[in-house]
Parts: C-alpha cells; structure tokens; sequence
C-alpha cells in the first residue's frame, strides 16, 4: 500500500505580496512572490496517491500560539515586536503605505551602542534599518499573517514528524513537507533579509527539541541546499552542538558575507558548522558530488532528526540564480538524502523559476521516497543488506 506523503500549507502565507523590490539597483517586481507557493502546491497535488495536503492548524491540534514559546527560542522579543508593528508605525509616520522599506543601516563604521530603550526611541524608519539587512524584505499590512501562519506551517508539519516517526515501522523512514512561505533561511536572531523574517527551519528545530516533554533536546541536523547560504540559520545556531548546520550554496553571490568554508561554529558549537561554498555555474555532477560530501558531515553528527533547507532556485533558468543543475537532478538530490535514512522535514526555501518551481520540489520529494525497485511511496524503507 502506498502512503502519501505529508504536505502542510496554510493560505494565510499567500497574504504577503509586495508591490516591488530593489535589486541591482532596479526597482522590481517582487520575485517572492504568492504565486510560488500556489504552483508548488498545484504541481504536487496532480499526484493524489503520492502527497496530502492538510490545513496547518496548530490550535486544533493542541499546540501553543506560535507567537509565543518556539518562535522566541529563535527570535528576540524586540525584533519581534517589531514585526508584528512596524507597517502601522510606519504609515502613522508618514512611511509609504506600499511597505516599510528601510534607507539606512547601521553599518559597522556608524555603530554606537544601543540599549533597549534607546532603540525602543528610535523612528519606525531607523527601526527599518536596524532589523533588515538589504531591500528585499518590504513589509506590508499583511506581512506579519503570513510570517507567523509561514512558521506555523512549520511547527504543524514539525509535530506530524514527530507523530509519524515514533509510530513509523522501524523499517520506515519518515519524510514530511512544510509549504512554508515567506521562507526563513536567511533570517537572523532580530534581522530580516533575503524574503526572510521568521526562520522557520530554526523555529521547527526547536520545537522537534522541545515539544515533547519526555525527550529534550533530540539532536537535530538542518541541511541547507538553496543557492544562497542561510545566514540566519548560521547564526542562530552557531554555538549550539545540539544543531548541525550544512549548506551548500554559491560562492560569492547573496548574501556575500557569510558562507565560507572557515565558519566552523563557536564555543561548545565548534565543530558542528559546514559549509559548502561552490563556484557560480556549477552543475550536476559537482553539486551531487558535494551533496554527498555534505550528508557524509550529517551521518556522523548521527541526529535523531534531519531538516532540509529546500531551494530549487539551484536550477539553471533561475532568474536570480547562477548554478546550472538540471530537472534530472533534482530526483538525484532526493535520493542522495533519503540514503540518511533519518525521519525528514523539508521546508521551502526558494526558488523563483516559475515554470519549473513546482516540478523541481516534487522531483526531490518523488525522488526520495522512491523505494528499491523504482516504486514511490511516502515512506522509503531501510536496507536490510
């Protein structure tokens, strides 16, 4: 019989839709956009033997406001609080009603120390600088709905992993997907950026460690293949052992200052950082290659759970992107992490090649749960041999 894979969504995530952004100095229009999400879950849903869909409703499932507890394990009160207020202050001060887009940053030549109330006094358009970190990340009236529906997803999904691994079949490994939008690699402990504002990789790592009363703090590893590194994810977890980080990503492309190879970890977390920087127009054969040396740091970290950071904006048409893989490879990329054989989460990151989005996700997704013999099903079974 074959099981269908778990696809967590919430409509509330379609909500946030900024008029533009600026890149490269143009004004543009917003590449992170609804339609993503939309188009991912057509694609998949052609398939109703293979994937499920179900609403992300974490108050019927029992589980605390996701404003709360797990989402500030990850994020400071302050920027917080800001999210969930900036729009109005700003519009009350004059700001464009189109989004909060900051003009300036605290940039480390202008640096002078802040304390809480000093911030607290600053103006909503100082407040936009100093918890943003470029002008991708405009913020509209219904930005922080769907930032907070965004980390529920993953925290739905993150709890259905949990259900579905303690019930699993020994032999059975299993995978669930949180459709989450906005994404959340690039956001930081109080820094948005990159069309991040919650990290909701961080916010589900920490609620697999913490959710369950009878068994704190699971070692958990996070596997980033979007083409951009995950700042945010970096950051939050740079000392902390009990998190493994693994990205792959270009070098030397957004968000240019974080990602290189010497970026080990810090105090009791150093040694559990990896980077895996590659050269723009890399494809197939090298990425997979890379992918394997990246799953290798990740089997001998051993965590009883593994998040995957899931970009397809890795694929070569990407219009922000400069890799090369191929369609065929991204089957390849769900089969080299399925060989992990640990119950899996993937959340979505980005991708931003419209016509292909939806296909690429599902083509990691078939790939890794494809069983021995070339058949799918939800849960891929663990070689005896």
């Amino acid at each position: 019989m074959i099981m269908p894979i778990k696809v967590f969504w919430h409509p509330d995530c379609l909500l946030h839709d900024p008029p533009y952004e600026i890149l490269s100095g143009d004004k543009v229009p917003y590449f992170e956009s609804p339609t993503r999400l939309t188009l991912v879950k057509e694609e998949l849903e052609r398939y109703p033997s293979l994937f499920a869909f179900e609403l992300a409703n974490w108050t019927a499932r029992g589980l605390p406001d996701v404003t709360h507890k797990f989402i500030r394990m990850v994020h400071s009160d302050g920027y917080l609080d800001y999210l969930k207020s900036a729009y109005d202050k700003w519009v009350e001060d004059g700001g464009s009603t189109d989004a909060v887009l900051p003009e300036s940053f605290p940039h480390v030549n202008l640096l002078r120390g802040l304390d809480s109330t000093q911030i607290q006094a600053l103006s909503p358009i100082a407040k936009a600088g100093l918890y943003c970190f470029d002008l991708s990340c405009p913020i509209t009236k219904d930005t922080y709905s769907s930032v907070i529906a965004s980390a529920g997803v993953a925290m739905t999904a993150a709890q259905e992993l949990i259900d579905v691994s303690s019930s699993s079949d020994a032999k059975m490994i299993a995978a669930v997907f949180a459709l989450c939008r906005p994404p959340g690699h690039h956001a930081g402990t109080s820094l948005c950026g990159g069309y991040c504002f919650v990290n909701n990789v961080a916010v589900a790592a920490r609620f697999l460690q913490h959710a369950n009363p009878g068994h704190q703090n699971p070692r958990v590893a996070i596997l980033d293949i979007d083409y951009h590194h995950g700042n945010g994810t970096q950051e939050i977890f740079y000392s902390d052992p009990s998190v493994l980080y693994a990205s792959l990503h270009a070098h030397d492309d957004y968000p240019y200052f974080t990602g290189a190879k010497t970026e080990k970890g810090s105090g009791e977390g150093s040694g559990t950082n990896f980077n895996f920087p590659l050269p723009r127009g890399t494809g197939d054969s090298v990425y997979c290659d890379t992918l394997v040396d990246a799953t290798d740091v990740v089997r001998t970290f051993d965590p009883e759970y593994l998040l995957v950071s899931l970009g397809v904006d890795t694929y070569v048409d990407d219009p922000i992107s400069d890799f090369r893989l191929s369609h065929a490879c991204y089957s390849e990329v769900g089969r080299i992490i399925a060989r992990l054989e640990k119950p899996t989460l993937f959340l979505m990151e980005g991708g931003y090649h419209m016509e292909t989005i939806g296909k690429n996700v599902c083509a990691v997704l078939r790939g890794f749960t494809e069983l021995p013999g070339g058949g799918i099903g939800a849960r891929r079974v663990i070689s005896t041999e």
